[in-house]
């Protein structure tokens, strides 16, 4: 009997060795499947089909998506968002801020430009002095004007200085256009940053070939350890929207960013092909305001009221997108209220009684700029022609390349004009950008000044109270109703088209569409 126990705890305990060894071989395997699904990942050459050549690879001046796009291959901020819209730490790694929200206290990361050199403190401060130089035509010159000094503590710690309280602040660190650069290789080179840029990013600038292609490649001292997955991305530029899609089609390209309203259905239906769509930027009337008649809310109030929202959607972006009939803010952003985005309806008898009332009962003539470089800007700008023209509203039509009508958006040369935008932060003083007080600039009515909403702007920064936030923006925006230096028109789905075997890139939500770019360092080719 003992004799049988001992052999039966022998063969017992076989057994349980035998099935361990299966057990860890097969999670050998399996560790080495995943390790292999892993490296799969990596490698591979990937055309991007913009929609337009960047005039700039400055950091610093906002030039379209597809500006944004090449630019967050190859540079990396302070602060970026996730694909969640959240802030998330990149070439710093934390920052503190003193009560009086008045200092921002950063601490860098170990993390490397493309040339090998460490990105420093130095660099940082650089960086900003360089955006915040008299000058600098950086775009958000203005939002980041607060920063009265910048200190250099050690290598990798750096201190911003503020003139004003500024609960926002981190938001601005993490814009596409307040990248760091490195100060040696900026001084060095000069002018030459436009056309042979250099970053911390995760892809480095190889060639520029002027009117056909940006070539980057993988950097390998990337701080994100493992990424980026891509060896090399090439940004092939089509400014005809046709024969981008059919480059997709064909398979020329691997992605491409605008893809036409009325071609979104037929490329969803194919098999090798596939789209990443969200809705987020919003098409909007800017409005001139030293231009007799725009100078008169009743007159912007009017073109709200008389522009039917639909025939906008269906003319340029073959019913895809959602209408705006007042305030273009998104739920779960700060100061939203639905009422706001109810404010106007379509209503031509209140628009002509507005136009009576402000002394111009039997309409005026005005110029709409637009572009003939983008079809939803064209035929949003031939849609609000028609609805004018219901209300005694005569509109003569100018639609230079995109060049061109960025260039006199900037220097406020024109009367009104189609724009194609969205918010650049998540937090509530995006509406700065839009609604600050002053000369012309990008995403502003040229000349548009008011005293309230300037004060009310000023709040909402240095307010650190959310609720008290909360209910500072909702004035501004019952005032921004009233005065209307914006008509807002819809929110537009914004589609990318990929073959079927793209994976990790991500169109982001909201505002931050125009940053889906970011995504690229999370890419792969899933062959």
């Amino acid at each position: 009997m003992a004799k049988r126990l001992i052999v039966l705890v022998v063969l017992l305990f076989g057994l349980v060795v035998f099935l361990g060894a299966c057990s860890s071989k097969e999670n050998a395997s399996s560790d080495s499947k995943s390790g292999d699904a892993a490296g799969d990942k990596s490698g591979g050459s990937l055309t991007f089909g913009l929609a337009a050549e960047p005039t700039t690879m400055d950091p610093y001046i906002q030039n379209g998506t597809h500006g944004r796009t090449v630019k967050f291959a190859i540079f990396r901020g302070l602060y970026n968002y996730n694909e969640k819209g959240e802030l998330e730490a990149e070439l710093a790694e934390s920052y503190t801020t003193n009560d009086e929200l008045t200092q921002y206290t950063f601490k860098l990361r170990d993390a490397k430009f493309h040339n090998g050199d460490p990105v420093t403190a130095e660099d940082v401060k650089y960086t900003y002095e360089r955006i915040l130089a008299p000058d600098s035509k950086a775009t958000f010159k203005t939002e980041l004007s607060i920063i009265s000094s910048i200190e250099v503590v050690d290598e990798k710690t750096i201190s911003f200085n503020l003139s004003e309280p500024s609960a926002p602040f981190i938001h601005y660190t993490a814009l596409p256009e307040s990248v760091v650069v490195s100060k040696s290789y900026t001084e060095e080179n000069g002018e030459d940053i436009a056309t042979k840029p250099m970053g911390a990013g995760p892809f480095k600038f190889v060639s520029w070939a002027q009117g056909s292609n940006i070539i980057v490649e993988k950097f390998d001292d990337y701080y994100k350890e493992g990424k980026p997955y891509l060896d090399e991305i090439k940004f092939q530029f089509y400014t005809d929207e046709n024969t981008r899609v059919n480059a997709l089609r064909a398979g020329d390209v691997t992605l491409i960013e605008n893809v036409p309203w009325k071609d979104t259905e037929s490329i969803g239906q194919m098999e090798n092909l596939k789209l990443e769509s969200a809705n987020g930027p919003f098409m909007a009337l800017q409005f001139n305001t030293d231009f007799e008649p725009f100078n008169n809310p009743k007159v912007r109030q009017a073109i709200a009221y008389g522009i039917d929202r639909k025939a906008i959607l269906n003319t340029a972006f073959s019913g895809r997108g959602e209408a705006i009939y007042g305030m273009a803010i998104l739920e779960g952003y700060m100061g939203y209220d639905e009422k706001f985005t109810k404010h106007f309806k379509h209503d031509v008898k209140k628009a002509k009684e507005l136009l009576a009332e402000a002394g111009y009962p039997n309409g005026f003539k005005a110029k709409l700029l637009s572009t003939s470089q983008y079809g939803m800007h064209e035929q949003t700008a031939v849609a609000v022609q028609s609805e004018l023209k219901k209300i005694g509203i005569e509109v003569e039509l100018e639609l230079p390349d995109w060049a061109t009508r960025i260039n006199k958006n900037v220097q406020g040369d024109y009367q009104f004009l189609v724009a194609g935008t969205s918010g650049d932060i998540t937090d509530g003083d995006w509406m700065s950008n839009f609604y600050q007080g002053g000369p012309a600039r990008l995403n502003n009515s040229a000349n548009f000044d008011d005293e309230q909403i300037n004060s009310l702007l000023a709040q909402g920064k240095k307010e650190k109270d959310p609720a008290k936030r909360e209910e500072i923006y909702q004035q501004l925006i019952e005032r921004a109703m009233e005065l209307s230096p914006f008509v807002y028109l819809n929110w537009r789905e914004q589609s990318y088209g990929m073959q079927k075997n793209v994976d990790g890139f991500v169109n982001l939500d909201g505002f931050l569409s125009f940053q889906s770019g970011l995504t690229l360092e999370d890419t792969y080719l899933n062959d």
